[in-house]
């Protein structure tokens, strides 16, 4: 009996894949590696057969896929319904960026778009990214890293429909084109930009919940109407941050229910703020207790905040400035009268002991006290925290045991 040929190989898998039920065979197709499907003929046929019925199909390309794979795909093959773009773009591949984002802005299904220049040590004014992309009108979510935008164009009504916008390491060319494309996203929940060198432009957005900014640079924020922010997370590396009216800063997030901002500002103009953080459950900060200025944002904070349940704070500092008698002056009637958790990072193995008491003996509804680290011996001044009084009963201290691959709290 003769061996079959190749031919007769390759046509019986395809007819056995035909064979599959068309459910079946989606969902082999769309868990299948897409370099190994455009290489595969059998496979590829039966990819072709199914590729205009299978909705919203995801193209995410893992790290190191050739990018004429990615044309294969795009160009070679009748795809309407790419719902997900995802690509990690090399030196080898940039210049294939734009065919692909001409592509996909004809497909009027494109939802995501997600693409990363990794691409060393080059600046991101070396990669602009194609206009073609402000005519994807579909966009639910948008991701890009290491490039710039170019010029918006004539016209440019916004992203009607986009939800997420996360930009990392992104240039713009002109100021406003950030605050024209927010406002042209009505839509728009989740906004994240890091690492930029301009971002600008006043951040103002009706549905925003959630903003991250994240930058080593002198961002100059500015913010609008935010009424529906409940998340913001800031975190500026630079000390040029002092020239900033700190009151006037918070204020566009009066209304969230989880703050966390770090910042190694050593210069702070602010005791009070105008308005209260009615909402703030949660709340994290960065606070170097070796100058007075950082103390004094975290008491104001401390202060605006009647409602606040979780604090979490990452220290350094020193017990000649963070000693009790000045910390017990910054105390008011009625702060922190709805706390319940406290967790205290230190930094150098340096943790404010006076702090630490001061929240034991003031807040009435304490519930655990946690710190990253455990008193080693009779002497340790952790040890002041079993002797401090509660004024809540049920609180907690926890010391933290870090010994990989476990961390075990001791409950005292």
């Amino acid at each position: 009996m003769e061996p079959p040929s190749p031919s007769g190989v390759a046509a019986e898998g395809a007819d056995l894949l035909s064979s599959l039920p068309a459910a079946l065979l989606d969902e082999i197709l769309t868990r299948l590696d897409l370099r190994d499907a455009v290489r595969t003929s059998a496979l590829s046929r039966a990819w072709r057969r199914r590729w205009e019925s299978v909705a919203g199909l995801a193209l995410c390309f893992p790290e190191g896929t050739p990018p004429g794979a990615v044309d294969r795909v795009l160009f070679q093959y009748t795809c309407p319904d790419v719902s997900r773009f995802a690509f990690d773009a090399d030196d080898g591949s940039v210049s294939h960026v734009d065919h692909w984002l001409i592509a996909l802005s004809r497909r009027r299904s494109v939802e995501s778009i997600a693409i990363r220049w990794d691409v060393g040590t080059s600046d991101p004014d070396d990669f602009a990214l194609h206009s073609s992309i402000f005519s994807c009108a579909g966009l639910v979510s948008l991701r890009l890293h290491w490039c710039s935008i170019p010029p918006l164009p004539v016209g440019f009504a916004g992203f009607p429909v986009l939800e997420e916008l996360y930009l990392g390491n992104v240039l713009f060319s002109d100021y406003g084109q950030l605050q024209a494309i927010v406002r042209g996203s009505p839509l728009l929940r989740v906004l994240s930009l890091e690492d930029g060198h301009d971002y600008a432009d006043m951040i103002a957005a009706p549905n925003l919940h959630s903003l991250t900014l994240h930058s080593e640079y002198d961002s100059d924020w500015r913010f609008g109407e935010l009424p529906c922010l409940q998340d913001a997370y800031i975190c500026a590396q630079s000390c040029l941050l002092l020239r900033y009216d700190f009151g006037r800063f918070f204020a566009g997030f009066a209304q969230v229910r989880k703050l966390t901002f770090f910042s190694p500002v050593t210069e702070v103009n602010i005791s009070t703020t105008p308005f209260t953080f009615y909402n703030l459950k949660s709340l994290e900060l960065s606070t170097h207790f070796v100058h007075m200025s950082t103390i004094f944002l975290m008491f104001c904070l401390l202060r605006s905040s009647p409602n606040l349940e979780k604090l979490k704070i990452q220290t350094e500092g020193s017990e000649t400035i963070a000693n009790w008698e000045f910390l017990n002056t910054q105390w008011t009637d009625g702060m922190c009268a709805n706390l319940q958790i406290v967790e205290i990072i230190s930094f150098r193995q340096w943790l404010p002991i006076s702090l630490l008491k001061l929240i034991l003996s003031k807040a009435s509804l304490l519930r655990t006290l946690s710190v990253d680290a455990c008193p080693q011996s009779q002497d340790d001044p952790l040890n002041e925290l079993l002797k401090c009084r509660k004024t809540s009963a049920q609180a907690q201290v926890l010391f933290k045991f870090l010994s990989r691959p476990l961390v075990v709290y001791a409950v005292l």
